[in-house]
Order: C-alpha cells, then structure tokens, then sequence
C-alpha cells in the first residue's frame, strides 16, 4: 500500500496555481494556533468558503483534499468536520 507521501507526490498539483486562495492570506483558510471561539472560527470559515465558491479549480481541491484525507483548513469549499462527513458517507455506500 502506497504511503500518504508517495500518494501526494504521485497526484497532480498543477491546479494549484490557478487557486483562488492563491491571492487570500491563508489565515482565512486554516484555523489560528490559539483558540478560536465558534463564532470566530465560523465567520472565518464563512470568508474561505465565499472564495472557494468562485475558484475555478474548487472540484479538483476538494478530490485532493479528500484523497489526501487533508486533516486541516478549508480546501474546495469544506471544512475539516464538512469533508470527514463526505468520508463516511463514501465508506458507507462503499
């Protein structure tokens, strides 16, 4: 079985570079090193995902986020609790 680091490396990044949160501070899109009340961490999450709803590359985020099983930030428009969520839902029909 192929490891986490050899999966990443073997999927395509190229998309990255047309990311719209290539232009954003990244604050926005992954949660302080301090605690984050829920209202903070919902508006915060509310910001990254009114970005992600434009980005152009918002589907192939999401599909690395979720092969990677991405543990932290917003990527394609879903929180970390949003894509375990879309996990298990997979593993249920699967």
């Amino acid at each position: 079985m192929a490891s986490l680091l050899q999966l990443q490396a073997a999927l395509p990044t190229d998309w990255q570079q047309e990311g719209l949160c290539r232009a954003s501070d990244s604050v926005v899109f992954f949660p302080p090193a301090h605690f984050e009340h829920k209202p903070e961490r919902e508006a915060r999450e509310a910001k990254a995902k009114a970005i992600c709803a434009r980005c152009p590359v918002r589907v192939e985020c999401l599909d690395w986020a979720l092969t990677t099983r991405e543990p932290h930030g917003v990527w394609g428009g879903y929180s970390e609790s949003e894509r375990k969520q879309i996990l298990l839902g997979k593993r249920k029909a699967g």
